[in-house]
């Protein structure tokens, strides 16, 4: 990983604020994009879920969240580091109601909530959404906003009534901050309401999803700055008063680009709680090549950011660990090591949250077959990691629709870093080698290294590559006996979601 010690880093210093499904922190990093030593506060909590499908977080903890890690940053900072800029990335597909005083009448409703399946059908049966999906480059799915937007109309009248303001959880913090608000066109891009040509909220996705332009915050560039914090904060937090605070990027796009993946000759592969596989290139072409399944976000004003996404991730792993409490995590990773490639004979469909790319079901759930009295927690555990590989499998041949073979795939998040066995499984699924990020802090690097560049730091993007680590090569023989495994997986994906392989890509 690239850090530094304080007695090392070079000026300007970056403050960068990460915000995740299960924690926030504020990191320090240096001119060179290293993580500074011994400069990080982190907040953890975890989504309210319920057994209908709701995935929230509520807006006021998370804003005491945030100030706490804050709070915690300039202690440790103070008299120390001079702060240039605040950067923030954040988990994008978030989104909460605030009334005209600003303040919230809603907890923040994330990518993972499935309430509003129902509410996709009924768009799907009303609209043809393709236009919109060209304009968009995102399908109709339970994650993006137009089906939240009236999801909450019709089970929330009075609250959908009331509302003033949709914002996302950074949003939120800046209108906190500054008495105003902005959005990046690369967090805007994950609503499925950014019209990629104009630059500008899709006017028809608006009339569909039943609210006012007046309702969204304005669209700015990545490079747009927020400065003078209010009276309170500017008082409590004298280093970053005058400085610029920069809005949230996407966390996947910060992601590619601290992992080093800025072009279409890398790859990137994410696990953290979720799961994604994305490669950054032109907007325009991006668009206009997208293949049906994938969807396109953005980096910045030009370049866009082409991919897929899982739910479910790294949750996976966490649930079963949480199973194999008894084992430590080395222990249960050498055990999932050892295993010989789909040894178990079982077949699973990774949705314990609904399946985003590239079926966009999401009502879809968990299914397991296969097994007998015999079959042991950790071949089951074993059988979830390499459905995950099956899924990234699936989005892999879509993108190579886009590009050309790619010069390496490279992968970060926790999970993934900290499972070799899962980084083997994907090199084997994929037949392709997939090489570990020396990032581990991904995201939070990104937001940093475009933050250098908008101050006029970094010439480019690529002028400070990333580290990387351990490559893992395919193993023929391995991608054979997955190759089997993965037809009798998406035979069962079929069957189960009551699709044909010719249809389901063709229902946004």
């Amino acid at each position: 990983m690239s850090s530094v010690q304080l007695s090392s880093a070079q000026s300007p210093f970056i403050l960068v604020i990460d915000i995740g499904t299960s924690s926030l922190r504020a990191l320090v990093y240096d001119a060179n994009a290293r993580e500074v030593e011994n400069f990080i506060a982190r907040v953890k909590y975890q989504p309210d879920t319920t057994d209908d499908g709701g995935s929230t977080l509520d807006a006021r903890a998370m804003f005491a969240a945030f100030t706490r890690a804050l709070d915690e940053i300039h202690a440790l900072i103070q008299n120390k580091i001079e702060i240039a800029a605040v950067a923030a990335c954040s988990l994008a597909s978030n989104v909460l109601a605030l009334d005209a005083q600003f303040e919230p009448l809603t907890p923040a409703f994330l990518y993972a909530d499935t309430r509003n399946a129902n509410v996709v059908e009924q768009l799907r049966a009303a609209h043809d959404w393709s236009p919109l999906y060209a304009r968009t480059g995102c399908p109709l799915h339970t994650a993006y906003l137009p089906a939240r937007f009236l999801w909450l109309r019709q089970t929330q009248p009075e609250i959908f009534s009331r509302a003033a303001h949709f914002v996302s959880l950074h949003e939120f913090f800046l209108e906190k901050l500054f008495e105003r608000a902005g959005v990046a066109h690369s967090f805007a891009a994950w609503t499925g309401m950014l019209n990629h040509a104009t630059k500008d909220w899709d006017e028809q996705v608006i009339q569909v999803a039943g609210i006012e332009r007046a309702q969204l915050s304005p669209l700015c560039s990545i490079t747009a700055a927020f400065t003078e914090l209010r009276a309170e904060f500017a008082a409590r937090w004298k280093l970053l008063a005058r400085i610029p605070w920069y809005p949230a990027l996407g966390d996947g796009a910060a992601a590619n680009v601290g992992s080093g993946c800025v072009d279409e000759t890398r790859v990137a592969i994410t696990i953290g709680t979720s799961g994604a596989l994305r490669v950054v290139m032109d907007a325009q072409r991006g668009l206009e090549t997208l293949p049906r399944g994938l969807w396109m976000y953005r980096v910045d004003e030009r370049a866009g950011l082409v991919g897929g996404a899982l739910t479910d991730g790294g949750s996976i792993l966490r649930y079963f660990g949480n199973i194999f409490s008894t084992m430590e995590h080395a222990e249960l990773q050498a055990e999932l090591e050892r295993m010989k490639p789909d040894a178990h004979g079982l077949t699973f469909l990774p949705f314990f949250a609904g399946e985003r790319s590239p079926g966009y079901h999401g009502d879809a759930r968990a299914t397991l077959t296969g097994w007998n009295l015999n079959t042991t927690p950790l071949e089951i555990a074993r059988a979830a990691m390499e459905a995950v590989a099956y899924r990234f499998a699936a989005m892999y041949d879509l993108l190579r629709v886009a590009i050309p073979q790619p010069r390496e795939i490279v992968a970060s998040g926790g999970a993934l870093l900290h499972s070799r066995a899962w980084m083997q499984i994907l090199a084997d699924v994929l037949n392709v080698s997939v090489t570990a990020s020396g990032e581990e802090e991904a995201s939070a690097r990104g937001a940093a290294l475009l933050a250098l560049r908008s101050l006029g730091i970094l010439p480019s993007l690529e002028t400070l590559p990333a580290s990387l680590g351990e490559t893992f090569a395919p193993n023929p023989a391995h991608y054979e006996i997955y190759q089997s495994a993965r037809k009798r997986h998406e035979s069962l994906y079929y069957l189960i979601l009551d699709a044909s392989p010719l249809t389901p890509l063709l229902k946004f």
